[in-house]
């Protein structure tokens, strides 16, 4: 029954048919919530890895993607998901703050922290950990939010969280992974050839680029303890192709794929939403502060595809 909480499997709470809301007159919400959910003593792991600027009918389906579209077809599928701009960065800044202008906002990882729960960020290309220049081969700063945000850059601490992804001396993503050191967040941003950005050399096809990319990287994950100890990985796309248009309660960064991997993720979820529905879902989880747009519930909650 909607709005009745139930208990999810980590212990925490939920409250079942949230994202029937979005169908209804939004209510209006404050812009930081109470926690509602899970602890620092045993929190979930989760990874969202961001790709780019395809939509939903280009990917799920594709010739091209045929290892995505089998883990939309063995596990959950977002069919209803929506980027907020044809911006980037602005959607790259919207999943970890709940606004796409500010680089002044608290941020998710900002309350991880503070509740003593471990993150990185790695960025496939990026030459050493806080780095905070330009383009180095095919990493760009633009699909790096963290390094936008003073409260991560001034932070020592914080900003060698954002690490390249290769790493290096033994604390790479692959190595992290497979030597159980990974941390409780993860956020994967491939570089501008794997994440489907540019067409480049040998393949010169970006949705199979892509697709390959995460073929030969996702098995490293689903064999971890990491994931088999209740991990969940959320796959998205920043945005669309810039023809779409198209949103959910509020933008217009077109119709995207979103995947959700776990141990109990299966079928179709077919709620609405988009980026501040997923960063909700996310929140929920670690039982932090709902961040700008993502307590608006008209923005969707990806919770119940968990």
């Amino acid at each position: 029954m909607a709005g009745v909480p139930t208990p999810n499997r980590r212990g925490g709470w939920l409250r079942i048919g949230l994202a029937a809301l979005v169908i209804g007159t939004p209510l209006a919400t404050p812009s930081f919530l109470t926690p509602t959910s899970a602890s620092a003593a045993s929190p979930p792991h989760i990874m969202l890895i961001v790709e780019e600027n395809e939509g939903y009918a280009q990917i799920i389906g594709s010739k091209s993607a045929p290892y995505i579209t089998s883990l939309a077809h063995t596990y959950a599928s977002a069919t209803n998901w929506y980027g907020l701009t044809d911006d980037s960065l602005s959607d790259y800044v919207a999943l970890i703050s709940g606004l796409t202008g500010s680089y002044k906002s608290p941020t998710l990882v900002g309350e991880l922290a503070s509740q003593g729960i471990s993150w990185k960020a790695y960025m496939e290309d990026m030459p050493s950990a806080c780095y905070t220049g330009g383009r180095v081969a095919n990493y760009t700063k633009t699909h790096n939010p963290f390094v936008h945000f003073q409260s991560i850059t001034h932070n020592p601490t914080q900003c060698s969280q954002v690490v390249p992804f290769l790493g290096g001396g033994g604390s790479g993503f692959a190595s992290d992974l497979n030597n159980n050191t990974a941390p409780d967040f993860m956020y994967v941003v491939p570089n501008l050839c794997d994440d489907m950005h540019s067409s480049c050399p040998p393949l010169n096809k970006k949705v199979k680029q892509g697709d390959q990319w995460l073929n030969a990287n996702l098995p490293t994950v689903l064999s971890s303890q990491w994931y088999l100890s209740g991990g969940i990985l959320i796959i998205t796309w920043d945005s669309a192709t810039t023809s779409d248009k198209s949103g959910w309660h509020t933008g217009s960064g077109g119709h995207v794929p979103t995947i959700i991997i776990s141990a109990t993720s299966h079928g179709t979820f077919s709620s609405g939403g988009n980026h501040y529905g997923t960063l909700r879902a996310i929140e929920e989880a670690y039982g932090v502060g709902l961040l700008g747009a993502s307590s608006t519930p008209a923005n969707g909650d990806l919770t119940p595809a968990f």
